[in-house]
């Protein structure tokens, strides 16, 4: 078992995990079908940040019974951002537990993980109450499916017997070892971490100072993000020097594409290009395109990073 201490990375912890939580409750987007990962907001087209935690992380638990309630407030319930919380059970790529676990804290996170993420495919509307509650008192040791099934039963989540089963049928397996690379990605070192735009922060610390933080990585209004000029060439570069798996991607334009160079890219003849689309998967290499007109679709599998003229952006708001 990982042993999770302050001193570890030099971290404070502030406030207590005695706090009255506030985020059952909080609104849930009303298309949650391509949202693999629970994400409460007002519209999944919003801008989007993530927390990496952990179910056994006390950290994680300050978090979510402190600061998490301002970021619903002032962000959230404004349908200025949206939070997704992807539950990290393996550690990054390039990073190591105590001994030789693959773990993050214990062999028990991924069976964990894996039924509250059944549990948000299944009943989203149900999830955030049940998320609330498992870090009003963290689970301990060995967790077993009867023990989640009995958390889910405390929440009031319905549908069980299918989010265990699931869960234990390996329907989300892949899902949350995906979260240990999109981590490594980001640099994922700890728990929580909050990424947005690519940048990363501790945010159990200072509220005021996590809320300025966020304030200036706001994008504003998404129609900024996708207006420009039919002719007016950007690059798009799919990143998976991060990952140690394939990602694959479907990039669909109204206007122009071509393969580029560009961010040291390679030209691989197995993306295939036919008129305005491409159909490709990419390793730990890159992948660019010159593009005119607008992205019509776009959809990747979890690990590779996206750019847009060499700037992080997150791929659902690209079609």
């Amino acid at each position: 078992m990982k042993s999770v201490s302050a001193a570890t990375f030099g971290l404070g912890v502030v406030g207590t995990a005695n706090a009255t939580p506030s985020v059952g409750g909080v609104p849930v987007p009303d298309d949650t079908d391509d949202l693999t990962y629970a994400t409460m907001g007002t519209d999944a087209d919003n801008q989007t940040a993530t927390v990496f935690g952990n179910f056994k992380c006390p950290y994680t638990q300050n978090f979510v019974n402190n600061n998490l309630k301002d970021v619903i407030d002032e962000y959230v319930t404004t349908g200025q951002l949206n939070v997704e919380f992807r539950a990290l059970a393996y550690q990054p790529p390039g990073t190591t537990s105590h001994g030789s676990s693959t773990y993050y804290i214990s062999s028990s996170d991924p069976r964990i993980s894996e039924v509250a993420l059944s549990a948000w495919n299944e009943r989203p509307a149900e999830y955030w109450d049940f998320f609330e509650m498992m870090f009003q008192e963290l689970v301990s040791g060995t967790v077993t499916y009867g023990e989640m099934r009995n958390h889910l039963e405390s929440a009031g989540v319905g549908d069980r017997s299918e989010i265990i089963g699931d869960a234990k049928g390996g329907d989300y397996d892949s899902a949350v070892e995906r979260t240990a690379d999109v981590a490594g990605t980001v640099d994922v070192s700890f728990t929580p971490t909050f990424e947005l735009d690519g940048d990363t922060t501790a945010p159990h610390h200072d509220t005021d100072s996590l809320l300025d933080w966020i304030d200036s990585r706001l994008t504003g209004s998404s129609s900024s993000d996708t207006s420009s000029s039919s002719t007016k060439e950007r690059t798009i570069t799919i990143d998976g020097t991060g990952t140690e798996r394939w990602s694959e991607y479907e990039l669909t334009v109204d206007g122009t594409i071509d393969k580029s160079t560009a961010m040291d890219a390679s030209k691989d003849w197995s993306d295939k290009l036919s008129g305005t689309t491409v159909n490709g998967k990419v390793g730990p290499w890159r992948d660019s395109y010159t593009i005119t007109g607008e992205i019509t679709h776009f959809s990747i599998d979890d690990g590779a990073v996206v750019y847009r003229d060499g700037e992080r952006v997150e791929p659902h708001r690209l079609g």
